[in-house]
């Protein structure tokens, strides 16, 4: 994307246990690819959450440690991870917010997690412990560039339409997962086991949540990847700058 200008495109990073703030830089290198400027969004007083937001012209909520199951009415699973609640909560409010303005939103991994708890969803808090059906690899250990296994995208999907594949082979980094569908998303792709690999919403000008990792891809060059990164991208101009 050249000679445009630019959108400012919040990204959440990973909160320690320290208040460390950690971001794999691939995702700001993705956004950048695609023409856009990230911003990585630390945690702000929940006052200033809607400034904050109106600043922005995107946001891209990314993965990070369990969520905690309280959002969701749930007790804790023996084999639950590190939970930041703080973090949780922000985050939550975040997307709240954002949807509220009708602004640009993806979720990656845990962030697509997030968007489902956010509207009213439920997670698997362990997949090994709690899905019932067959369940295949989805915490890899080979390279994050590896391609684990496969998904299908439903055909009347946006995300279909964004990448052009029915079929997709994915990495994956993941022992939670989307249980119940919020009634505000709708599933877009699955993995060959049943496990929800893709959300979206069309009550939102762009909604989006992937679990997977697609910035790795697009880094790599590979065409549905950057896809989804330069429709983001394209939707963030288009309120800002449509009457420009």
């Amino acid at each position: 994307m050249t000679n445009r200008k630019k959108p400012v495109i919040g990204i959440t990073a990973r909160v320690e246990k320290d208040q460390t703030y950690t971001l794999d830089p691939v995702y700001g290198q993705a956004i950048l690819k695609s023409g856009g400027l990230p911003l990585i969004v630390p945690i702000v007083d929940e006052e200033d959450i809607p400034l904050l937001c109106e600043r922005l012209d995107g946001l891209i909520v990314t993965g990070g440690g369990d969520i905690n199951p309280v959002l969701y009415g749930e007790e804790p699973h023996p084999s639950l991870g590190a939970v930041y609640p703080g973090s949780d909560l922000y985050e939550k409010e975040l997307i709240l917010e954002f949807l509220k303005l009708d602004k640009p939103f993806m979720g990656m991994c845990r962030g697509m997690q997030m968007l489902n708890v956010a509207l009213g969803g439920t997670n698997y808090q362990d997949l090994d412990a709690e899905y019932e059906g067959k369940l295949y690899q989805h915490l890899q250990l080979a390279m994050r560039t590896h391609r684990t296994h496969s998904i299908e995208l439903e055909e009347d999907s946006r995300l279909y339409q964004i990448m052009g594949d029915k079929k997709f082979h994915v990495n994956s980094f993941h022992h939670q997962a989307v249980r119940d569908v919020s009634d505000k998303l709708k599933v877009s792709a699955r993995a060959a086991d049943g496990m929800v690999e893709a959300l979206e919403s069309t009550d939102y000008q762009f909604v989006l949540g992937i679990q997977w990792h697609p910035e790795e891809f697009a880094l790599q060059g590979d065409q549905a990847s950057i896809n989804i990164f330069d429709r983001f991208v394209e939707e963030c101009l288009v309120d800002k700058y449509q009457n420009q």
